[in-house]
């Protein structure tokens, strides 16, 4: 990226990762910490022609950024930040960073070995099944 984009003052774009019906995911340095971490843009398809839609979406993706950092489990991402510049603005979310490809990556090697799809197996696309709550005590706000 020639030109580089800031989020925040914080965060700098250094790559596109994907993006689909809900936004963008790019990979992005935090400037402060030193690290890579994993930036989602909202910015849904269509929503900004729709005033309810967007206050809906919006409040949406804020409720569930807040409820997915309470969980504290190994097969749901972490999210460390939440960028919210106002009312009229789409959220931005600041996540750890996953490596090792997409799951259409993944796909398209083929089908898995059997061993690697038992239930509980690190490569496993199971549900949580139980996940643990990060408590007020134990988050930095």
């Amino acid at each position: 990226m020639t030109d580089a984009r800031v989020v925040d003052g914080r965060f700098e774009l250094l790559e596109r990762l994907g993006g689909g019906g809900t936004g963008t995911v790019w990979r992005a340095r935090d400037l402060v910490l030193h690290r890579d971490v994993a930036l989602k843009e909202v910015r849904p398809q269509g929503a900004d022609e729709d005033a309810e839609g967007f206050r809906a979406l919006r409040a949406r993706v804020l409720r569930e950024a807040r409820g997915l950092a309470r969980v504290d489990h190994p097969n749901v991402v972490t999210i460390h930040h939440i960028v919210d510049s106002g009312p009229d603005t789409y959220p931005w979310l600041v996540m750890e960073l996953i490596t090792g490809g997409s799951l259409q990556d993944r796909l398209g090697r083929g089908r898995m070995p059997p061993p690697a799809t038992r239930p509980g197996s690190a490569a496993s696309c199971s549900p949580p099944s139980s996940p643990r709550t990060r408590t007020a005590s134990s988050t930095m706000t």
